[in-house]
């Protein structure tokens, strides 16, 4: 198990559920929201990846969050996965007398936080550089994370655009550089996720955001939907734009494009 990052060490947060495929750290709020933040891939391969995003999550303890931890790093496609997130998340959303709720994670937590808004009523879902699809057959032209995704045994979920809904509120943010082209432009275009994309930007979409002093501000203007407020923004602060699609066109799953 990975150590607590000193971030979190004066909020309260506390173990809610530990199983080997999915761990749940919470943490209680005054408010009457509930942000799912879902982590990433992490760092070290045999560790438990840890909790990421605290003091952004919980808006430095107002907020109540549930931490969400994929440790076998399926992208979600772990049987019952995404069936026992749902029950956790509403068990605690009517013990916290949640009003709404809204998700942030980067990378593969970033993946998470847009699909799990099929299954749950979602006001708002904030992507970091995810991943639109681990599928081989849709992003086997990206070679990254190729460790974790080859020891899925079974792809549940192609990609994210059969999980999307006009309900929930999409905010999506990634790196111009051509390293992320294999997953940021197969986002499609739908009527409501806005998908900005941040120059001189790789995979560290939140190193960047923190590097200009915005990250905070942007994920609360995202989970509020102030969709012009996040644009202007970043536009004044990091030159990002909302995605072009001349300049980044659709690409077609990877078993569709000629070598």
């Amino acid at each position: 198990m990975s150590t607590t990052p000193a971030a979190t060490q004066d909020l309260l947060i506390t173990p809610h559920v530990t199983q080997d495929d999915l761990i749940i750290h919470a943490h209680r709020g005054a408010s009457d929201r509930l942000v799912l933040c879902f982590t990433g891939i992490g760092v070290e391969p045999d560790q438990v990846p840890g909790i990421e995003f605290a003091r952004t999550a919980t808006a430095n303890g107002r907020d109540n969050v549930l931490f969400i931890i994929d440790p076998k790093r399926t992208w979600l496609n772990g049987s019952e996965l995404i069936e026992q997130i749902v029950e956790h998340v509403s068990l605690f959303a009517r013990e916290v007398d949640a009003q709404e709720i809204v998700t942030l994670g980067h990378s593969m937590g970033g993946y998470s936080a847009l699909l799990i808004a099929k299954f749950l009523p979602v006001k708002s879902a904030v992507g970091l550089a995810p991943q639109f699809s681990v599928h081989p057959e849709v992003a086997d032209d990206d070679p990254r994370w190729r460790d974790y995704r080859d020891r899925i045994a079974e792809h549940r979920i192609r990609d994210l655009s059969d999980y999307l809904t006009e309900e929930t509120t999409y905010h999506v943010f990634h790196g111009s550089h051509g390293r992320e082209r294999p997953q940021r432009d197969r986002f499609p275009k739908f009527p409501s996720l806005y998908h900005m994309i941040m120059p001189k930007t790789v995979h560290n979409v939140p190193q960047r955001m923190k590097r200009f002093g915005i990250m905070d501000q942007i994920i609360q203007l995202s989970f509020d939907n102030r969709v012009k407020q996040v644009r202007l923004l970043m536009a004044e602060k990091m030159g990002a734009a909302r995605r072009d699609m001349n300049k980044y066109p659709a690409l077609a799953p990877s078993s569709e494009v000629s070598s």
